[in-house]
């Protein structure tokens, strides 16, 4: 498993805030439209922007006695130690260019497991002390120490199972939540949202978002760019031209030189996707599209055959 925490060059006891002030630093740093043609730094940017996305809104850890409680007296486990995290939920989030360079709010819709109302969760009815550990939840032999088979590291046994939801404690229930897409958000980018995923014993888990770009007809999204073709007659080309085209963030217009070559790109500063993170804005790259005519009368023909006996078209 991957230590997110050394990946952002940080220890475990970092602070929410420490957190992303260290993401907006290597974010920026591998940037890849700060290093194009850079794999190291590509493969950099995608593992720091997992870590950032895993350890946002985690609680700090906390730096005591792991196992809780009087280390002297009473139960050394201070409550249940032996409780497995619960697994994260994952949910493919799917949207388009026009709200990944806006930002919008999505409602989303996905099943998990909630607390059972009949028995609150606990899976059955008069709970009693596991007569196997004496309610501490583990056995001990010798130095070692095991989960108890009979109540599951629980401490206590139920008399009666819950007929609600047969002992599970928890019912699968639709959910509907509110996700924020931030401006620039990346193809991959995973966004994290605590403890509204799945219950089991007594505590929740989170759900893991994951980005997935709809294709445009129009543009492409490289990085924090956007590409398109436009569509230019080939004449419009040769003799130079002005040409209105759409962008997502309104109309713009470009001048063609004369005799451009035929697959020419223009760049158009800050008219890509605003990373609100690192505050980097990207480019528009248009490439031309020479566009020839279908048909020509002879009228036409003939005067493509004279300028081609021309010393500039002799090429």
């Amino acid at each position: 498993m991957k230590d997110y925490y050394s990946i952002l060059g940080l220890n475990d006891k970092a602070s929410d805030e420490e957190i992303k002030k260290a993401y907006r630093k290597l974010s920026k740093k591998y940037h890849p439209d700060l290093n194009p043609n850079s794999k190291s730094a590509e493969s950099n940017f995608k593992d720091v922007s997992e870590a950032y996305a895993i350890l946002t809104g985690k609680q700090k850890p906390k730096n005591e006695n792991p196992f809780g409680g009087n280390p002297f007296g009473g139960n050394p486990f201070g409550g249940n130690p032996f409780t497995r995290n619960v697994k994260p939920i994952k949910v493919r989030l799917t949207t388009s260019l026009e709200e990944i360079f806006n930002g919008s709010t999505k409602e989303i819709q996905y099943k998990a497991k909630e607390a059972c109302f009949k028995c609150n969760g606990e899976g059955g009815h008069n709970p009693q002390t596991c007569n196997q550990c004496g309610g501490r939840g583990h056995i001990q032999q010798g130095q070692f120490m095991f989960v108890c088979n009979n109540c599951n590291g629980l401490g206590s046994i139920h008399k009666t199972t819950c007929y609600t939801c047969q002992g599970e404690g928890s019912i699968l229930r639709n959910k509907k939540v509110n996700i924020k897409i931030p401006k620039g958000v990346t193809e991959g980018t995973v966004i994290r949202y605590p403890k509204i995923g799945d219950f089991n014993k007594g505590t929740y888990g989170d759900v893991y978002f994951y980005i997935e770009v709809k294709p445009h007809k129009i543009f492409t999204m490289d990085g924090l760019n956007l590409k398109r073709d436009l569509e230019v007659p080939i004449i419009d080309i040769l003799l130079g031209s002005e040409k209105e085209f759409e962008t997502l963030s309104g109309l713009v217009k470009i001048k063609i030189p004369k005799l451009s070559d035929l697959d020419k790109t223009f760049r158009l500063k800050a008219k890509g996707f605003h990373d609100e993170q690192t505050n980097i804005i990207g480019d528009m790259y248009v490439k031309l599209k020479p566009q020839v005519p279908k048909k020509l009368t002879p009228e036409e023909e003939n005067k493509l055959k004279e300028l081609k006996l021309q010393p500039n078209f002799n090429i």
